[in-house]
């Protein structure tokens, strides 16, 4: 009889202590090199702990760069230091309509919403009603929230809503917005603006040394010791950096060459591991790591057809504008996924540029 395949594969090396510490979702004990920020959004947010008005900001910079889980993070700390504080956190690519956000932040403080479902009115009753009872202040952060843009316009209302908290719900808001789009706050009504960007944050790309101190802090929590060998999160770090300091890819490529060496019953992780990962890690991982959002919709419209004209591209997506079609391009490109070649006297804004799928 053969042998059972779960009993073979159990009886191979465990190079694993804890993977789960290089999941997307997990959030860390420590967040290095982001000390400043994690400090700034805490002082913005501590006059909800004695439930007065927080200041609402706005967190920027490119993916990769530990905006979520910093924001994350805070909110997991103020929540544990006063009981007057209710953080919500949503992501506006998986809800992305004013009702299932108002429909999230009833459901986080507690309201049982009927499988039928209630209009958006019945919402922000039963919201107003749960705060005047409960006197808790919601701290809602909004990740991705530029995706809010990218429907017919009645998602970006909700912004709004958060807005005149007060005059809606009875009681102030905490609002954190979440975005890697330099193109969030010309695209936002000036009422909205003054009210929802009080304070705004930065968040630069990784350095690789940076990127190693990350690497290391997960791999001793992930990895049994002795199971990496030196050159493994160089080699990680590095590749991460030259794709514009991306940490989550970074983390990927760690899990990957791990993966790739307990099929291969080895002793450790070893550079041959590492670069095969690389192989692994193709075209198709690298959007699934860094694009998001509206980006991903350009990658997506170019894949499908293999080449258009970035008139075809400000047709399709005529609701950005084109200095935010631009950055999508050069973003594309400086990540070697497409080629774009500029010619002159075509198309309704003069020179236009015919966009290639990089093979």
């Amino acid at each position: 009889m053969a042998e059972n395949i779960f009993k073979k594969i159990s009886a191979e090396k465990e190079i694993f202590q804890d993977e789960r510490v290089l999941m997307p979702d997990y959030l860390p004990e420590v967040m290095p090199h982001r000390e400043r920020q994690i400090e700034e959004i805490a002082y913005g947010l501590k006059g909800a702990a004695g439930g007065k008005k927080t200041e609402n900001m706005l967190i920027l910079g490119p993916s990769g760069t530990g905006k979520t889980s910093t924001v994350r993070y805070v909110l997991k700390q103020l929540q544990e230091y006063s009981q007057k504080v209710v953080p919500i956190y949503i992501n506006c690519w998986e809800s992305s309509t004013r009702h299932s956000i108002l429909n999230n932040i009833v459901s986080a403080l507690g309201e049982f919403i009927p499988r039928r479902g209630i209009s958006t009115d019945e919402i922000t009753d039963r919201i107003s009603e749960v705060l005047r009872k409960g006197k808790k202040i919601p701290i809602i952060a909004l990740d991705e929230v530029d995706r809010l843009f990218a429907g017919s316009g009645d998602e970006e209302k909700v912004l709004y809503d958060l807005a005149r908290a007060k005059e809606l719900f009875s009681t102030d808001f905490g609002v954190v917005a979440i975005t890697n789009s330099d193109e969030f706050l010309v695209k936002l009504d000036q009422r909205i603006r003054n009210s929802l960007v009080q304070k705004q944050i930065g968040f630069k790309q990784y350095s690789p040394i940076e990127l190693k101190d990350i690497l290391k802090s997960r791999a001793k929590l992930a990895f049994y010791p002795e199971s990496l060998s030196e050159e493994v999160i160089p080699l990680c770090a590095a590749r991460a950096a030259k794709n514009n300091g991306d940490a989550r890819l970074a983390i990927s490529l760690l899990w990957k060459a791990g993966k790739i060496a307990e099929r291969e019953n080895s002793e450790k992780v070893e550079e041959g591991h590492v670069r095969k990962a690389f192989e692994e890690v193709g075209e198709g991982e690298v959007v699934e790591e860094k694009l998001h959002g509206r980006e991903k919709e350009v990658y997506e419209f170019i894949r499908e057809r293999g080449e258009v004209t970035s008139s075809e591209i400000y047709e399709k997506f005529k609701d950005e504008t084109d200095r935010s079609i631009r950055n999508y391009i050069s973003m594309l490109a400086s990540l070697n996924l497409i080629t774009a070649e500029t010619r002159g006297g075509v198309g309704r804004r003069g020179n236009t540029r015919i966009i290639k799928i990089k093979k």
